[in-house]
Formats: C-alpha cells, structure tokens, sequence
C-alpha cells in the first residue's frame, strides 16, 4: 500500500489502530472489509497524498490497496456522505475542493453549533485530568512528523468536551463539519508556530474548565477557531 509523505520527505505509515479515530470516527454499520479501505483512503485524502479536486478511480485504488473494487465503492460513497468527497453519477468520484466561501460557512456552523454544545456541558463532570493529558500529550509531538499523531490529540481533546454534551444531534453535525474541513486545517495546524500556538489555546480552555466558567471556555473556544479560520482562508486560494 502507498503510504503518505511526511515533511521529511519519508513515508508516513497508515494509522495504528489505537490511533484510528484521528481522522474521524467510522460511522456505524461499516463492514470490517470496508473499514480498513476506508480508513486508508480517508487517511490519503487528509493528509494531501490525495489532493482536493483530484479524481478518484476505483480501479486505482483497489489495485493501491489491495481490495476489490465493492469495499473501495462503498468507502467512496461513506466519504461521499461526509461530505469529504463528491460523487456525480456517470463521473465518478472527486476528491471535494471546498471553497473560501465553502469554509467559512462552515466555520461559521461550527461556531454556531460548537457554543451550543459547550454550553450544555455540565463542566463539573468533565475529566480535567485528562484534557490536561491530552494537550500535554499534543505539546510532545511537537517535533515530529507524524501528523496523525498530532491530529488524534488534537481531535481527542475537543470530542472530549463535545462528548460531555446531551445534544446528540448537534454533537454529530458538528462531527461531520470537522470531517469535512479536515484537510483545510492540515494546511496550516502543523507547523511549528502554529503548533504552539495550538497547545496555548487549548491550555486557556482548560483553565476555562477548571474554573467551571462556561462563557469563558465558548469564548476561549470561539478565539481558538477563528485564529483557524484566518489561517486557512489565507493559504486558500
């Protein structure tokens, strides 16, 4: 199987399975012959190896990796449903190409929606141990490449809080706006400026917890997703 490239130039491994859900969570009923297909294609397309409008050829990518071509479609069309690719009959698959318009609307859901959430957290029951452990976790890979690594606790330590949330619907809409905008926030997050900066912010969201002060964690929260924002749209073009 093709493997992604990493900034050093070598090959980055597909995800460990204890690192699986650092792309996103499968969605349930997905047969465990898809699964696998669907992690490494999802894991291609997040990571760049598979760039935004580039088609996608069944045929391709089962011979890449190692599968017939019925799990390869049906992976396609799960991430087709997530809104990550798009498919037009009689076309085929495209990697989805979102737009500067496209990504501020959905910065904008995810504003909207996300407030919701952590206002309906109770943050008295929220493992403060383990946001903390997560950023932590986050900061020491800060030197490496790996960027599913980086991704995962980054990933982790905001479900973290989301998961704590009563509004299951929402909870899952904003799942799937993450889904969608996950390559965009691989063009900027990783590097080392960015980096720290991440784990900064997330550090005032976790005083925000410990201080049990919502409005105080939704506006930590809103400054942290805005300075996201702005770096996407600017290597957007």
């Amino acid at each position: 199987m093709k493997t992604a490239i990493d900034d050093d130039g070598t090959p980055e491994p597909v995800v460990p399975d204890e690192f699986a859900d650092a792309f996103g969570a499968e969605p349930a009923g997905v047969s465990t012959r898809v699964s696998g297909v669907l992690r490494a294609i999802r894991h291609m397309i997040l990571t760049g190896e598979l760039l935004p409008g580039e088609q996608l050829r069944q045929d391709q990518l089962a011979k890449r990796l190692d599968a017939s071509r019925i799990p390869v479609r049906e992976a396609l069309m799960t991430l087709a449903s997530e809104g990550v690719v798009t498919h037009t009959p009689h076309a085929g698959f495209t990697v989805k190409k979102f737009s500067r318009a496209e990504i501020s609307e959905i910065y904008l859901m995810r504003r909207l929606l996300e407030a919701e959430l952590l206002r309906s957290v109770d943050l008295e029951r929220v493992d403060l141990e383990a946001l903390r452990t997560l950023n932590d976790n986050l900061a020491d890979v800060s030197g490496e490449t790996l960027l599913w690594r980086r991704k995962y606790y980054n990933r982790r330590f905001h479900f973290l809080l989301f998961d704590m949330s009563p509004l299951a619907i929402i909870r899952e809409q904003v799942e799937r706006l993450w889904n969608m905008s996950e390559y965009a926030r691989s063009l900027y997050a990783y590097d080392g400026t960015s980096h720290d900066r991440i784990v900064t912010e997330h550090t005032r969201i976790v005083q925000a917890v410990a201080d049990r002060d919502t409005e105080a964690l939704v506006q930590a929260s809103e400054e942290h997703r805005a300075n996201a924002e702005r770096l996407i749209l600017q290597r957007i073009r």
